[in-house]
């Protein structure tokens, strides 16, 4: 009679050991499926100008990120604070609306990256607008710069 105390002892701890397992485990699989969920939400798809007009139409109603060069001439600022503007890959160009905060670099010739969504009317609306900063230094005026060497 002893044995079958003792093996009721190893019964409960083993029924202990495979609770504790399973919290665990869910434990886990909770964390990695937030990880996922907040991973996946903030991913975004990049493209140059070309790959998003080759995506079309499955890329409409889609987050994305899209860098090319501001067309020149194409900045229009109305009261209300919306600006469209036209970016291109030096082939094809999509006209951007975005309403937000104007970064300080942001102007004709410069290289930038809008997020957000291509719609079906082929117009891209903008959630955020980032300007990337020349990567070399440029006196602001050349001349300057063969007088002094």
């Amino acid at each position: 009679m002893a044995k079958a105390g003792t093996g009721s002892k190893l019964i409960i701890m083993s029924r202990g050991k495979i609770k504790f397992i399973i919290a665990i485990a869910a434990i886990a699989l909770t964390l990695a499926y937030l990880v996922y969920g907040g991973v996946k939400d903030t991913m975004v798809y990049y493209f140059t100008v070309e790959e998003l007009k080759e995506r079309i139409p499955s890329v409409y109603k889609e987050k994305v990120r899209v860098s090319g060069t501001v067309v020149p001439g194409s900045i229009k600022k109305d009261i209300d604070g919306n600006l469209e503007f036209k970016i291109t890959d030096g082939d094809q160009s999509i006209d951007v609306r975005y309403k937000g905060i104007i970064p300080d670099i942001f102007r004709d010739g410069v290289e930038a990256v809008v997020e957000g969504i291509y719609t079906p009317e082929n117009v891209f609306q903008a959630k955020i607008l980032l300007a990337k900063c020349p990567t070399k230094y440029e006196p602001a005026n050349p001349a300057n710069k063969k007088e002094s060497t």
